[in-house]
């Protein structure tokens, strides 16, 4: 199946400039994601729509932080948030365990003491 020859409606153009633009993808990228004939075509449209920008509803502010244009600071600031992050839900999941262990020991003494069953059976239909 060739794909040489094949027609690109406006809309459907502009949306993957649109995306293209908005997500910060590769070029690459682009052209796998959205099936095209390749990369020439979309430096084709980069090209023809490029004074038409209001068209491709871009980002209001450029300076926004994307993945591309952030320094190595903002890196290593994130990524000590972000272990901070780790060791305060790790806290948490050892705390939950405690707390279940915890619940499953007061139902053993409970299922002792009064000489009943709580828990249901695992065969119990």
């Amino acid at each position: 199946m060739s794909r040489k020859n094949r027609k690109y409606s406006e809309e459907f153009k502009l949306s993957v400039l649109r995306e293209y633009y908005v997500s910060g993808m590769s070029k690459r990228q682009c052209v796998k994601q959205f099936g095209l004939s390749g990369h020439r075509i979309l430096n084709m449209w980069i090209a023809r729509y490029q004074s038409e920008e209001e068209f491709l509803s871009l980002p209001s502010n450029p300076n926004d932080e994307t993945m591309g244009n952030r320094s190595k600071s903002d890196f290593k600031e994130e990524n000590i948030q972000l272990k901070k992050r780790i060791r305060e839900l790790e806290k948490a999941l050892e705390f939950s365990r405690l707390e279940t262990m915890a619940r499953d020991m007061m139902i053993d003494k409970a299922e002792e003491y009064f000489d009943i069953v709580i828990r249901k059976k695992s065969g119990a239909k």
